[in-house]
């Protein structure tokens, strides 16, 4: 018996278990393929979605301690991207004045007018009595959890 003989009497023998694997094999390769293309697709939508919500950001200087307001207008980047905004984000809590309950490990962000309008967008739209009623609800309260940092900061005066 030759060997191309020894074969077919093999694949015709073992034709369940062979479509068997021809299928699996088959099916895995649709399961990886779609896979990859939802991953792409992920990646894609989360990559969009970050630099919308980025705006108009380009660069970022970030410390660990403040400094003074003036460094927005005077940094190397607000004369080569053409401005600059100072923002102040620390993590504390939101308290409801009625109830007493408390949200930790909030974000709160300190911006001025110049935020806004680097962003292209209308500072009174976005007052912090408006944005309180909403994001907050009705008498939340937020609090920084080491109000002495924000006190030494020579141009900071309040936050709140």
């Amino acid at each position: 018996m030759s060997l191309l003989a020894f074969v077919r009497r093999n694949i015709l023998y073992y034709r369940r278990t062979n479509l068997a694997v021809v299928a699996g094999v088959g099916t895995a390769v649709a399961v990886l393929a779609g896979a990859l293309l939802v991953g792409a697709s992920v990646r894609s939508s989360l990559r969009a979605l970050a630099l919308e919500r980025l705006g108009a950001v380009d660069r970022v200087i970030t410390t660990a301690r403040f400094v003074p307001a003036s460094f927005a207008a005077d940094a190397p980047a607000a004369r080569e991207f053409g401005g600059a905004a100072p923002l102040v984000a620390v993590e504390g809590f939101v308290t409801h004045q009625a109830s007493g309950r408390r949200a930790s490990g909030v974000q709160v962000y300190g911006v001025d007018e110049r935020f806004w309008r680097f962003h292209g967008l209308d500072p009174q739209a976005f007052a912090l009595g408006r944005n309180a009623a909403r994001g907050l609800g009705a008498g939340g309260v937020p609090s920084v959890g080491r109000a002495s940092a924000i006190d030494a900061a020579g141009d900071i005066e309040t936050l709140g």
